[in-house]
């Protein structure tokens, strides 16, 4: 099953209003094998005086927003803000994203992503692209500033226009363009450096010519100026650790363009409900694993399992109405069994090669009346209060294991 078509309407911050105050006091919401961020937590020491750069990888519970962005709240409001991180125009590639910004352009676009059968090579750090034949393509970014810091002083756009020189034009930055961004990239991908004298929320970027190719757009990274967190949180619908394993490239071109101290890696769920094999399943997570530690082998890695979610069982039956018989159905939801395999396999991998995890799985078994009312109807997601409490609880165990690492090593905060 393909969880992909996953949209929430509600505003971010009403939600997080909500879960502010006090909780259920979770169990064990502990990170296993937490020294395996010992580096991590030592580069978060001096996030006064750097940039620490955080990736969080994942599925359709990941792209929605709610989830990554409350972690990333949290810890920037602790640890300082560097800016939004990574953003990507989902709404032009007509799919749901993050509330706290917007993209808006005169151009048609089409898109390709990460779990596509046919796509486009090479789809950027983001794992989705979007491409348009317009002639001269201009797109505009607006954030809101309403709780997430979205100002900008720098902005790193990734594009193709399909020509070594391809000029462009963003009003009131100054800009530097550079060549090959990433790992992979074809010979006309560019990365635009724009650098403005005061902080804005918003910009607009016109190529002013392309060349015989579609034009292609991969995202952009978001700076305040400023040291602290910066979480960049990349989540496709339907995404699986084979995805990300078929597709290499996309974890090399998130290594070098990130330069993340700390991968979270949220997958999972889709494998639930997918056609599962164990140790082909524990196979991908070391593929995974494996190509990020070879490519970037200064990050540290945690992985997170699923929550607890359902299957649908749907019994059709025949009842008498009047002269005639109609057909109804009986629909109940019980426990799928291929999440507690999908969980165990992330637990042991982490616990037999030293890897940091974080048991979400068992969070929402033993905090079962915290999560009570936040699922969505189908039962494998959350609404916007339940990924908000599922942000705030990841924000809490990194946070202990920190302080934890703080008082093994004898340092005063």
């Amino acid at each position: 099953m393909n969880i992909s078509s996953w949209n929430i309407s509600r505003s971010f911050f009403t939600g997080l209003l909500a879960i502010t105050g006090s909780i259920a006091t979770a169990q064990n919401n502990t990170i296993a094998q937490d020294t395996a961020l010992n580096r991590f937590y030592a580069a978060l020491r001096h996030s006064d005086s750097n940039v620490i750069s955080i990736l969080h990888i994942g599925d359709s519970h990941v792209q929605a927003g709610f989830f990554p962005l409350t972690t990333a709240n949290y810890l920037q409001k602790t640890f300082g803000s560097a800016g939004r991180g990574w953003v990507f125009p989902f709404n032009l590639a007509g799919t749901n994203g993050p509330e706290d910004y917007r993209w808006n352009s005169t151009c048609r676009w089409d898109a390709a992503r990460v779990v596509d059968r046919y796509k486009n090579d090479p789809l950027g750090p983001g794992a989705i692209v979007i491409t348009s034949q317009s002639g001269a393509p201009t797109i505009a970014y607006s954030g809101k500033q309403d709780g997430i810091d979205n100002s900008i002083r720098e902005a790193e756009l990734f594009y193709d226009a399909g020509l070594e020189d391809g000029r462009i034009a963003v009003p009131g930055a100054e800009v530097v363009v550079s060549g090959i961004p990433f790992p992979g990239a074809g010979e006309t991908v560019r990365k635009a450096t724009l650098t403005f004298p005061d902080a804005v929320q918003s910009f607009q970027a016109r190529w002013e010519e392309k060349g015989n190719n579609p034009f292609r757009f991969y995202g952009a990274m978001i700076r305040n100026g400023k040291n602290g967190v910066l979480y960049s949180a990349i989540g496709i619908n339907g995404a699986m650790y084979q995805h990300y394993n078929e597709q290499s490239s996309i974890l090399t071109a998130q290594m070098a363009v990130m330069q993340p101290q700390l991968v979270i890696i949220s997958l999972g769920t889709n494998e639930a409900y997918s056609s599962l094999n164990a140790h082909a399943f524990r196979m991908q997570i070391d593929s995974t694993v494996q190509l990020i530690k070879r490519t970037h082998p200064e990050a540290s890695i945690v992985l997170t399992t699923p929550a607890e979610s359902k299957r649908i069982s749907k019994r059709a039956f025949r009842k008498k109405s009047g002269k005639k018989y109609r057909t109804y159905y009986k629909i109940a939801y019980y426990p799928n069994p291929y999440v507690t395999v999908v969980t165990q396999q992330i637990m042991n991998y982490c616990r037999e090669n030293g890897l940091a995890c974080w048991n979400f799985n068992g969070l929402t078994r033993s905090m079962a009346g915290s999560f009570s009312g936040t699922w969505a109807a189908d039962h494998i997601h959350f609404g916007a209060r339940g990924y908000q409490l599922q942000g705030k609880l990841l924000y809490e165990a990194l946070n202990e294991g920190y302080l934890k690492y703080l008082k093994e090593a004898k340092i005063t905060q």
